[in-house]
C-alpha cells in the first residue's frame, strides 16, 4: 500500500512532461534547382550563406529531411548565426513546373526544325495534354531519328531532354509527324563515294583512300573499302568525304 504515492507521483510527472513537451516542427519547402541551398530554407541571409550546399534536392516522387543541426553547421562554416528561430527540420520535395500540350508542342518545334535534314518538315506534334517536369531546367535537347529515304508521310518520336547544366532532369518522347519531300530521297553519301579513310590511335593518326560501299548518311556506319589493300572496314562517316575507322576490341 505504501508503494501508491511513488507510483502515482511518477505517473502525474509524466503526464505534466508530456503536456509542456514542444511538438515537434517541420516545415515543408519546394526547391526549385538539383541542388540544396541553405538560402532555399531560410530567408534573408548574406548571399555567402545563402549559397551554401546542403546536397541533392530529392527526385520529384519523394521527399528528403534536412535537420536544423545540418543547416546552421552550413550556417556557422560561413560565419553566420542561425539567431535560434528555426524549425526542428525542413521537409524539402523537388518543386515542378506544368507544361501544357502548346508548351510542349512549342519545345519540340523549337528544338528540331533547325535540326531536321532537307526536304524534311516536321507538319505535327502530338503533345500529351499536360506533363509536369522538374523545374530549373536551363536546356532543351531534342534527338530525332533519320527519316527514310523516300516521299511522303511518316510518323516518328523526338525524344525532349530537360537539362539543368551538363544533368540530365527529364526526358519525354513525343510522337511527331513528318513529311518528307523528293529532296529527302537522296543519301548524304551515296554508295561508290571516294572518302579519306582515317584510323586514330591515341596522338598518331592514319590517313588512306576509301571507298563506301552502300548508300550512308553522315553520322552511320558504313563498310569502307580501304586502298590498296582491298579490305572492307566499318567506318563512321564524319562528313561526306571523312570515314573514320571504329574502334574494334
Amino acid at each position: 500500500m505504501r508503494s501508491y504515492p511513488i507510483v502515482l507521483a511518477v505517473t502525474l510527472g509524466l503526464l505534466a512532461g508530456s503536456v509542456h513537451a514542444r511538438p515537434s516542427q517541420v516545415t515543408e519547402v519546394t526547391v526549385k534547382g538539383a541542388r540544396v541551398r541553405v538560402g532555399d530554407l531560410v530567408s534573408g541571409l548574406p548571399a555567402e550563406a545563402a549559397t551554401a550546399d546542403l546536397g541533392a534536392t530529392p527526385a520529384y516522387t519523394g521527399t528528403r529531411v534536412i535537420t536544423r543541426a545540418e543547416v546552421t553547421a552550413a550556417m556557422h562554416e560561413r560565419g553566420v548565426d542561425s539567431g535560434g528561430a528555426l524549425p526542428d527540420a525542413f521537409r524539402v520535395r523537388r518543386q515542378l513546373r506544368v507544361l501544357s500540350a502548346s508548351d510542349i508542342a512549342q519545345l519540340v518545334t523549337d528544338a528540331v526544325e533547325s535540326k531536321l535534314p532537307r526536304g524534311v518538315r516536321l507538319s505535327a506534334v502530338k503533345a500529351p495534354q499536360t506533363a509536369r517536369i522538374p523545374d530549373g531546367w536551363t536546356d532543351v535537347r531534342a534527338d530525332l531519328p533519320r527519316p527514310p529515304h523516300r516521299v511522303g508521310s511518316v510518323s516518328s518520336a523526338v525524344t525532349l531532354s530537360f537539362f539543368e547544366g551538363q544533368q540530365a532532369l527529364w526526358v519525354l518522347s513525343i510522337p511527331v509527324d513528318l513529311t518528307l519531300s523528293q529532296e529527302a530521297t537522296p543519301y548524304d553519301v551515296p554508295r561508290g563515294t571516294h572518302v579519306t579513310f582515317v584510323i586514330r590511335r591515341g596522338l598518331i593518326e592514319v590517313r588512306s583512300a576509301g571507298t563506301v560501299t552502300i548508300d550512308a548518311d553522315v553520322g552511320s556506319v558504313a563498310p569502307v573499302t580501304v586502298m590498296p589493300s582491298g579490305r572492307s572496314l566499318p567506318a563512321r562517316l564524319e562528313d561526306s568525304t571523312t570515314a573514320v575507322m571504329l574502334d574494334t576490341p
